[in-house]
């Protein structure tokens, strides 16, 4: 720093003490709070000014003074240098420290998991209570952007184009401070887990990319055992392969908008006119009902070899596979009524 700007510092620490008694005051007006605060989870967004922050964080009861914390910030040339991102905060901290903190970008990293098979909606429930919108989520999911689409080159030509269902891939995350942040991390994800899958798929797998995603997260939304996949995968590739429909329930129960849980579908239900129903409709959906994880979609792609055409859920996570529907008729009335 020159003269000229130490002679600038000097004036102002002048003033300050002139005007508010000194020193002594301005250096109070940095120390935490006398009401003491719990832990505050707070999150810096892009965009957010000094001045927004600091009128937050007095609300909060965080600071003692947002001026005198906005007039160190000056002081020590940190005004326009806040990190976005999570921080934990205390009634115990200084503004000096809470202004390190923003300005050194010493966040915190929040988890965020999202499990195998949960829709874009199902994702998003969470994410409120961090200060991320659930409906911006579902927003950015359902209207991805060309950049988004010419970045991740796998996007083209599939569903991807008009929603990201099925291509948001389900792991633990960190949360940072947006929602197309965790977005991106989740496209980042599937590239690197999915791509290297689909490269090496055998020449007997006749399915497009788009095709394989779709189904993949039906499979995952049937199975709950990982060593179950690849013959439920079977199953419904022998279905397609011989103009059968689907029929599965999970994409069904996406056409209404709920989960059924044990709770068996009706007459009524299945006989809803969507184009996810496949218990009415041949074929695959339009879209992927679900974003399915690494096991499902190597199920579709390396699939067990089966003369299988139906299964049907013990109780237990697994499943009684059958060669015809009598055999299938046989194990439902074992299942679900013992006999």
């Amino acid at each position: 720093m020159g003269t000229f700007g130490r002679l600038i510092l000097g004036v102002l620490l002048l003033c300050l003490m002139a005007l508010a008694g000194g020193a002594g005051y301005f250096y109070y007006q940095l120390t935490p709070p006398a009401i003491a605060v719990k832990e505050t989870l707070y999150l810096v967004k892009s965009g957010q000014t000094l001045y927004g922050v600091s009128q937050d964080l007095g609300q909060k009861k965080l600071l003692r003074n947002p001026q005198a914390f906005r007039l160190l910030a000056r002081l020590q040339g940190k005004s326009t240098q806040l990190h976005t991102g999570f921080y934990r905060f205390d009634g115990r901290r200084s503004a000096s420290a809470i202004l390190d903190a923003l300005t050194e970008g010493k966040t915190v990293k929040i988890p965020f998991t999202i499990p195998e098979g949960y829709s874009n909606k199902k994702a998003a429930v969470g994410l409120n209570k961090y200060g991320l919108s659930e409906e911006k989520y579902i927003a950015a999911a359902e209207n991805p952007s060309p950049d988004l689409i010419s970045h991740y080159s796998f996007l083209k030509g599939t569903s991807g184009e008009q929603s990201l269902e099925g291509y948001l891939y389900p792991d633990t995350y960190h949360l940072a401070g947006s929602v197309e942040e965790l977005q991106e991390a989740q496209l980042h994800r599937f590239q690197e887990l999915v791509m290297p899958l689909w490269e090496r798929r055998p020449a007997s797998h006749t399915l497009s990319f788009s095709d394989t995603i779709k189904l993949a997260s039906v499979v995952e939304l049937e199975g709950l055992l990982d060593r179950e996949l690849p013959t439920i995968a079977g199953v419904f590739l022998k279905r397609l392969k011989i103009g059968m429909k689907l029929e599965s329930d999970p994409t069904t129960e996406y056409a209404q908008g709920w989960h059924q849980g044990n709770t068996p579908l009706s007459l009524k239900d299945i006989q809803i006119d969507s184009p996810y129903n496949t218990y009415r409709y041949h074929g695959l959906m339009p879209t992927p009902i679900g974003n399915p994880g690494k096991v499902a979609i190597e199920a579709v792609l390396f699939p067990k070899q089966t003369d299988y055409l139906y299964f049907v859920a013990r109780g237990d996570g697994s499943h009684t596979f059958s060669k015809t529907y009598q055999e299938h008729l046989a194990a439902i009335r074992k299942i679900y009524y013992g006999k």
